[in-house]
């Protein structure tokens, strides 16, 4: 192997564009193929923000097949997790980024802060203040599983469109007064399922501030699915 061959993505951290295979202190990575062809697209793109959909086609090699941004975020993880010294990050509007330097602790926790967050059982949104009309930047797993919408169909859109029509609700109310003065709530709402199912949940809506810049950078959304104790005291309430 010529040093020619290499391409120094940290201290002990090697890809070799001669035989396409990423090397940790000498030692040889074993990578899927999807995860070989992600990768090798991130190292041509070194230090460059790659958008997912090209990681998405460039895996599957296919412009035929729809865009599925959540296999690419379980791709992206996986890469994570095999190889804990690459550093790969995440940028807002759905890029990831190869970093050719070592990765550090700070970084290693929010990346698995991100994961742990992806795999919570509470719903889960993330809400860009500074953007016009406050739109969703982020849902994990369990936001999809709930409301049946996948990732990229809520990306962008004001978390109003939950609503649908039931838009007269005093809590709807109490949400608008706490984003307005970036303060933190918890209420009662009713949502709808992309197929129209009416959900009562509780939400807690909390700001989340750049303490050095004193400034507001996001909305965090926890949701708690009441759906079935409400469906349950309407049943009685009927009895009665």
């Amino acid at each position: 192997m010529q040093n020619s061959d290499l391409i120094r993505l940290n201290d002990i951290c090697f890809w070799n564009k001669e035989t396409d295979s990423l090397h940790v202190d000498d030692k040889d990575i074993k990578l899927s193929i999807s995860q070989k062809r992600a990768l090798k697209l991130l190292i041509e793109n070194l230090g460059k923000p790659v958008l997912n959909a090209d990681i998405f086609y460039e895996v599957h090699d296919s412009l035929d097949k729809e865009f599925n941004e959540k296999s690419v975020r379980n791709l992206i993880s996986g890469l994570r997790k095999l190889v804990l010294e690459l550093n790969i990050v995440n940028i807002y509007g759905g890029y990831y980024m190869l970093k050719n330097e070592n990765i550090s602790k700070d970084i290693k926790f929010k990346e698995q802060l991100f994961d742990i967050v992806e795999q919570s059982v509470n719903p889960i949104v993330v809400t860009d203040p500074n953007e016009q009309d406050n739109p969703i930047i982020y849902v994990n797993n369990s936001f999809c599983e709930l409301f049946r919408y996948k990732y990229e169909e809520v990306i962008g859109k004001n978390c109003r469109f939950l609503h649908s029509s039931d838009k007269e609700q005093k809590s709807l109310e109490n949400i608008r007064e706490a984003i307005s003065t970036q303060k933190s709530v918890e209420v009662k709402i009713r949502d709808y399922t992309k197929d129209g199912n009416k959900l009562y949940e509780d939400i807690t809506i909390s700001p989340v501030f750049d303490k050095e810049k004193e400034k507001l950078v996001y909305f965090l959304g926890i949701y708690k699915d009441l759906t079935s104790i409400e469906q349950f005291l309407e049943k009685v309430k009927e009895v009665l």
